[in-house]
């Protein structure tokens, strides 16, 4: 439901209208009331988003900004971090996705929905995101999947991997059949 305030906005760039392809296209500001959920847990949320009127064949429209005002107040409402954030929080400790995904134990496809804004993420994996915001803790979890993997590859509990060796159990193999010998 979108109430009457309206103010003109120059902040965003030149749309072409999807339906008539004219470049008279004039953007605005708008107002809206909008609801998310059904039946008695729905909320309803008051968001300013762009629309875009086309002078020609009066199409009024909005674009992948208003949908990502939205998922930003329905994010802000909950209490949880936005896309922007989550995404944020992984290239601080700059890493991929994938790696991101591997260390922490949450699902590559869910940290791509909710870095999208496709999904939002429940509250207690909101928590443990904030709690790996601190790199002494984001540390002691690095600490902890390396000691649990060196655990399962039956690495000996004092055993340091160096950064630049790549195979652990090649390297287990290796010190199996050292041996120091004495030269002549």
């Amino acid at each position: 439901m979108e109430t009457n305030k309206t103010t003109k906005s120059s902040q965003y760039p030149t749309k072409t209208c999807p339906q008539c392809e004219s470049d008279q296209v004039e953007t605005a500001i708008h107002e809206e009331d909008y609801v998310y959920g059904t039946g008695e847990s729905a909320i309803q949320l008051r968001v300013d988003i762009p629309v875009h009127s086309c002078n020609q064949c009066e199409l009024q429209f909005t674009d992948w900004q208003a949908s990502e005002i939205k998922h930003q107040a329905l994010c802000q409402h909950f209490g949880v971090l936005n896309p922007n954030q989550i995404t944020q929080l992984r290239k601080k400790h700059k890493m991929t996705r994938a790696a991101f995904a591997e260390l922490t134990g949450i699902g590559e496809a869910s940290l791509n929905r909710w870095e999208k804004g496709i999904n939002i993420q429940n509250i207690a994996h909101d928590r443990y995101l904030r709690l790996l915001d601190d790199i002494a803790t984001f540390n002691h979890l690095k600490r902890l999947v390396f000691r649990i993997e060196s655990h399962k590859q039956g690495l000996p509990n004092n055993f340091s991997l160096f950064k630049s060796l790549k195979n652990p159990k090649k390297l287990k193999e290796e010190q199996k059949v050292f041996e120091l010998r004495m030269v002549a």
